[in-house]
């Protein structure tokens, strides 16, 4: 079997499993979600430590085949710094090939803090809403590369892109959709992570994701609220390179309800560094195309595996190519390094 066979999994349960046998030794936990998903956790290293490696994927459900991938060549990697795991942030989005939750919610949205509101929409996005959630099932004649052309000709690709993109909480079919509510994965984990975390003196935090970015390069983001200081720091570090989630950033876009930026202000006494860390695949309105599809499929068609637009989410989000799976397991590598020194500084 190839190196990327040995990480990279055919589907979610495949992948739990995996994780579990390369943590079976360490301290572990599950939280149960019912209908046999999970959210595994694994600690790995000495329970009381001040510093603390904490690796997270599959938030966005189907880009858990490159996160948990990565998880687990860091894992083989082995550390001297403690370490954490958080597998398949969103079990139910991974086995069914989808992006969100089983409620379409959008789990990097859903992270809002104390007194912020689910609720409200870009003014933008609801004059979009027509043309990216269209009541019927794909197929036939689809003029959405016209009319996304249209739109980005009238309204500049740059408002466009973070209109749809930043987080909406009006249109519950919709895409970007981030919830009414802290759904039950996300206010489990905020709990454990916090529980396990509040009291360490520093924390370094990567969040692997897919699709942003060039076809198998790596993007890396950081909230764009931390003082100059600490992103000075990281970009010693990891590169000049480091993004922020700046509406103002033509490689990046502004969100809300993010993971990262609800640990960052759920952890005040811990020097946290909370990063994004993207394996690009296609462009971006091909990705956005691709969610499109499989959205209308799963509103308004039937659903299966093997439908063109289930096929189209693994291109936009998990490549089935060795040359993608290859880089995906050389960023971890590289990233597993850079985080030990980022620790340091």
């Amino acid at each position: 079997m190839s190196d990327t066979g040995r990480r990279f999994s055919v589907d979610y349960a495949e992948a739990r499993e995996r994780f579990r046998e390369a943590t079976r030794e360490h301290e572990a936990g599950t939280i149960d979600l019912g209908d046999d998903l999970g959210i595994d956790w694994a600690w790995v290293g000495p329970a009381d430590a001040a510093r603390v490696l904490l690796y997270t994927s599959g938030l966005h459900g189907i880009e858990g085949f490159g996160g948990g991938a990565a998880q687990l060549e860091t894992l083989e990697l082995g550390s001297d710094v403690a370490t954490m795991y958080v597998h398949g942030l969103n079990p139910y989005g991974w086995r069914h090939l989808r992006r969100v939750n089983e409620n379409n919610v959008d789990l990097n949205r859903n992270f809002l803090l104390d007194g912020q509101q689910y609720a409200g929409a870009p003014a933008a996005y609801a004059r979009l809403d027509g043309l990216l959630n269209p009541a019927t099932a794909p197929g036939g004649i689809d003029l959405f590369w016209l009319h996304a052309a249209w739109a980005m000709a009238t309204q500049g690709y740059g408002a466009m892109r973070n209109a749809i993109v930043s987080g909406q909480y009006e249109f519950d079919r919709g895409l970007f959709f981030g919830g009414k509510q802290m759904e039950a994965g996300p206010r489990a984990v905020a709990k454990l992570l916090v529980e396990r975390l509040s009291c360490r003196e520093r924390v370094v935090h990567v969040d692997w994701h897919s699709a942003l970015g060039q076809y198998g390069d790596r993007t890396v983001l950081l909230e764009s609220s931390v003082d100059a200081s600490a992103a000075a720091r990281v970009r010693r570090v990891m590169g000049e390179g480091v993004r922020t989630w700046d509406a103002n950033d033509a490689s990046a876009y502004a969100i809300r309800g993010g993971m990262t930026a609800f640990l960052q202000a759920k952890l005040p006494g811990v020097r946290y560094d909370g990063l994004t860390c993207e394996f690009g695949t296609q462009p971006n309105l091909q990705v956005l195309a691709g969610l499109r599809a499989e959205n209308r499929l799963h509103h308004w068609g039937t659903a299966h595996p093997d439908h063109p637009a289930k096929a189209a989410m693994r291109a936009a989000f998990a490549p089935r190519e060795a040359r993608w799976e290859a880089a995906v397991l050389g960023h971890a590598r590289e990233m597993h390094v850079l985080c030990h020194a980022l620790i340091d500084a």
